[in-house]
């Protein structure tokens, strides 16, 4: 089959692609600065693509949209949202058109839309985060669910903290911890639903290939671990120190401003859709995706 991603250059749309011609499938890449052969170019901010990008696809992976890693200033924040109506509206716009159009989509989501809870494991079934995060994520949701009136199957997969090369949170927390300087944010009770990019990438290559399979799907590791044992862990595949005390909520509120919610955030997810599916997880646990990325 032929399938066409958006965000196909980041951490996660990497990891697809791979996945996606590991298994036999051409993949396609929609782009703002189209390089190579098989990416075409689009600009969601105009309502824009190349439309050949699309011709006898099979199924659409969105990824695309503004990192909520950069400090939410008002015209960031509007950037986050705007990024992911606007891809989806493009997309949409480009589907309709169509005479044969695809037969499934594939929404990115987040784990944003849990309340934060040290207590609660979230089902696929919950939702109702409060503030911009919660917002963001609704709206997400909401544009992917259009794709159904086009006829096409479509699976949102609520994207826990992604572990992989060259970005995301290691990306972050590395440069750090390999100075020993590594520790737990704020008490480090929270919860990280953590995710091998290798294994959320098999998660969303089935989403896009199995036809049985649509609704929402939490993209998170077999276990979430605290920040604090994520955190020791990181330390210790370095041979590092962890220390403590860690810096306390309020520096990191003061340091990050608005955004220090997406350190702190604590959402306990749950992947029993995927064991209940039979899916394999490459990486069960937490030391052996740490070893893997870092050790």
């Amino acid at each position: 089959m032929i399938y066409c991603i958006t965000g196909g250059t980041g951490l996660v749309g990497r990891a697809v692609k791979q996945a996606l011609i590991d298994q036999g499938h051409t993949v396609r890449i929609l782009s703002r600065n189209p390089r190579r052969e098989g990416e075409y170019s689009w600009d969601p901010s105009k309502q824009t693509m190349d439309l050949a990008a699309l011709d006898g696809v099979h199924g659409i992976v969105h990824l695309a949209g503004a990192s909520v890693s950069s400090r939410w200033t008002a015209s960031h924040k509007r950037d986050i949202m705007n990024s992911r109506i606007q891809g989806a509206q493009t997309l949409y716009r480009g589907i309709e058109a169509m005479a044969t159009r695809p037969e499934v989509f594939v929404g990115a989501s987040a784990v944003g839309i849990y309340p934060n809870s040290l207590d609660r494991v979230y089902t696929e079934l919950d939702g109702g985060a409060k503030g911009f995060l919660g917002d963001v994520v609704r709206e997400w949701e909401a544009q992917s669910d259009r794709f159904a009136d086009l006829g096409l199957r479509v699976a949102k997969i609520r994207i826990g903290i992604v572990l992989g090369h060259g970005g995301g949170v290691l990306g972050t927390l590395l440069p750090l911890f390999r100075l020993g300087l590594g520790s737990a944010l704020g008490d480090g009770k929270h919860w990280m639903p953590w995710i091998h990019a290798n294994d959320l990438a098999a998660m969303v290559a089935r989403l896009a290939t199995d036809s049985a399979l649509d609704g929402i799907w939490n993209g998170v590791g077999a276990e979430s671990a605290t920040n604090r044992d994520f955190s020791k862990a990181l330390a210790q595949v370095l041979g590092k120190p962890f220390w403590m005390p860690a810096p306390p909520a309020w520096a990191l509120r003061l340091l990050l401003g608005e955004m220090a919610q997406i350190a702190l955030m604590s959402t306990h997810c749950s992947a029993h859709k995927w064991k209940n599916l039979g899916f394999e997880y490459q990486f069960n646990e937490l030391d052996a995706a740490l070893k893997n990325l870092v050790g």
